[in-house]
């Protein structure tokens, strides 16, 4: 497991959810969407939510949240 997969699984286990904003703000993870994927092939159950918010420029953007549930019985 790498240490962006082992940071990622901390921050889940204790927050129960992540932003890409989040992840690079507080993780240095820039490609939150493939260290997501890895931890999914490892067993752990982590959904994909579309968020809907709005910018500083009041426009509305979409982004995902994931969503972390428990580490499947594989």
């Amino acid at each position: 497991m790498t240490n962006q997969c082992k940071r990622l699984l901390k921050h889940l286990e204790a927050n129960g959810s992540i932003t890409p904003l989040e992840a690079l703000a507080e993780l240095s993870i820039y490609r939150l969407s493939d260290t997501v994927f890895k931890l999914r092939n490892l067993g752990y159950d982590i959904k994909t939510v579309q968020t809907k918010s709005y910018n500083k420029y009041k426009e509305l953007v979409q982004f995902a949240t994931y969503v972390y549930t428990k580490k499947d019985n594989k």
